[in-house]
């Protein structure tokens, strides 16, 4: 693989991006770009395409228009092996369910290189007591945390997260973000989905879907106003609060 530019302005390039899954448009000219290193976090409610969208940048889903482009190369023109150098995905179910040791698990992340030890890679994150345990013992909010680390261990210059703190705890929560705040700048780009709105101050840039469209991008104090929220997921403060104290 050839040596890659850092320096280069966006890192992924979506541009207008349409997707039909099963007869029904899922996305509809969905266009953003994130610089190298960033935090960008895309939310929206049940439904918006935030995972459709998160597989279809992984590579998953190839788009009937418009393309994904990471270091300037379509996604879709790469080798998975190359892929998988690049960008690091979590999905927001994983499929992963066998009774291996925890710190084994973290190293399958790291398939591609050598003498990667998921012991370390653990105590680097503060969850070396998950050590010595089996991952199907675990709890579904560690399981996440475990799955975190093997992403990490594959040391990309990406990584997609969909969901990460969900079926997390608030301390755990807090740890995942306060790790891929860190990562960011260690210079990694990290790409979020997220429904706790309470978490998307963490990142830089918040991009709201619904609908399968873009709403609005922006920081979080440009859009995390409540004439934006309400319209994104269809509620006002009145209806989520209907009693007085």
């Amino acid at each position: 693989m050839q040596d890659l530019d850092l320096s280069s302005k966006n890192i992924i390039e979506v541009n207008n991006l349409y997707l039909n899954l099963s007869g029904r448009e899922i996305l509809k000219d969905v266009n953003f770009s994130l610089p190298h290193p960033s935090f960008y976090c895309v939310a929206g409610p049940n439904g918006a395409g935030k995972s459709v969208l998160f597989r279809t940048i992984a590579g998953y889903y190839k788009p009937d228009r418009g393309r994904v482009r990471i270091f300037g190369k379509d996604i879709h023109g790469i080798s998975p092996e190359e892929r998988a150098s690049l960008l690091a995905f979590l999905p927001q179910k994983s499929s992963f369910f066998y009774p291996f040791p925890v710190e084994e698990v973290v190293k399958m992340g790291a398939y591609r290189l050598k003498n990667v030890d998921g012991m370390k890679v653990l105590k680097q994150l503060g969850f070396l007591h998950l050590c010595g345990r089996i991952y199907t013992s675990l709890s579904e909010g560690e399981r996440k945390i475990v799955l975190v680390a093997k992403l990490l261990a594959q040391k990309t210059p990406i990584i997609v997260l969909d969901e990460p703190a969900s079926n997390l705890d608030l301390k755990n929560q807090l740890k995942i973000y306060g790790l891929l705040s860190h990562l960011v700048k260690k210079g990694k780009t990290v790409l979020v989905s997220e429904h706790n709105l309470n978490l998307l101050p963490y990142c830089q840039r918040i991009i709201f879907l619904k609908g399968g469209k873009i709403i609005v991008e922006g920081r979080p104090q440009e859009v995390m106003r409540d004439e934006i929220i309400s319209h994104v997921y269809d509620f006002s403060a009145s209806e989520i609060m209907p009693f007085s104290y």
